[in-house]
């Protein structure tokens, strides 16, 4: 939802926010098998894209899946679970959940 062009329409400053210049975040669920549950989201100047799989990241928010969804939807902060590790620029992790909150209104 965050790469399509209505995202940016809808939220003009989130989507400007995403934009980057080659940063990396890879979101790796431990607790599902053969990478599955791996994400890789690149900014780039025109936008964030992303893409399956595991590779190496600029940041890698790991741990078991259930954790990591409460992270992306902001029903925890990124620094709370113990199960959750993050490796890497911590504050590009936040900054990414700061600018994707899906704020109605």
């Amino acid at each position: 939802m965050l790469t399509s062009p209505t995202w940016e329409m809808q939220r003009p400053e989130s989507a400007h926010a995403l934009r980057g210049t080659g940063q990396t975040l890879q979101w790796l669920a431990t607790d599902i098998a053969d990478d599955a549950g791996a994400w890789l989201v690149e900014r780039r100047p025109d936008g964030a894209t992303w893409q399956r799989g595991n590779r190496q990241a600029d940041v890698t928010v790991s741990g078991p899946a259930r954790s990591l969804l409460l992270i992306l939807t902001r029903r925890l902060p990124l620094t709370e679970p113990t199960d959750i590790s993050v490796d890497g620029d911590s504050g590009l992790a936040q900054h990414w959940l700061d600018d994707t909150a899906h704020v109605s209104g």
